[in-house]
């Protein structure tokens, strides 16, 4: 399977919306159908053994009201799990302010399943193309992982440490995310433009 193919598998979308703190917020949300049945998806993003296989390694109190860590990366607060629907965690990392992921299975058909991955975080008007651009580019390579996982796959990392290959896929994740962002219609061209430029000199440098 080709990177373009990687990226056109996956849905975007911009939303704007409210945090739990009350504060303005706004959200990349991802959404990818998988040949698995819910009750197997649920297991390979919510189970620490396999979390670890597509992703990053997993601990913590893994229960509603808990709280998990990644290895390396962010750790938050289980506000919520609803096997094997809907799972709502805070999300923070480093000295970041607190961001918001849910995820929510839903039935395709056919054994499939399609995962919607919420990221939300603080911003409004031109500060929602960074953060999601930042979480929506970043999330793009794991839902990857995650389906070559599910395929029987151990899920290929190599492909990222080919310059070529990895700003291939980076260029075509920055420019849906900027689509999306233009879509919604949520801050000026300009700003998407250039935010967009910035996202992909951090994640594939020259």
């Amino acid at each position: 399977m080709s990177v373009t193919d990687w990226i056109g598998q996956t849905s975007r979308e911009v939303r704007i919306r409210e945090l739990r703190s009350g504060a303005p917020g706004c959200a990349a949300v991802v959404r990818r159908t998988y040949q698995a049945g819910a009750d197997e998806l649920w297991s390979a993003v919510t189970s620490p053994e396999r979390i670890a296989q597509w992703f990053l390694p997993l601990s913590g109190d893994l229960r509603a009201g808990g709280t998990f860590q990644l290895e390396g990366n962010a750790g938050g607060e289980i506000l919520a799990c609803d096997p094997p629907h809907r799972l709502r965690l805070t999300w923070t990392f480093g000295g970041a302010p607190e961001n918001e992921v849910t995820l929510t299975l839903t039935p395709a058909g056919h054994g499939r399943t399609t995962l919607e991955l919420e990221h939300a975080g603080p911003g409004e008007g031109d500060g929602v193309p960074p953060l999601v651009l930042a979480v929506g580019v970043g999330w793009d390579p794991a839902l990857v992982g995650l389906g070559q996982y599910l395929s029987g796959d151990h899920p290929d990392r190599t492909w990222w440490f080919e310059p070529a290959q990895a700003r291939e896929f980076t260029l075509l994740s920055v420019t849906a995310w900027a689509a999306a962002l233009d879509l919604a219609k949520v801050a000026a061209p300009e700003v998407v433009a250039a935010t967009a430029e910035q996202t992909l000199m951090f994640y594939a440098p020259e």
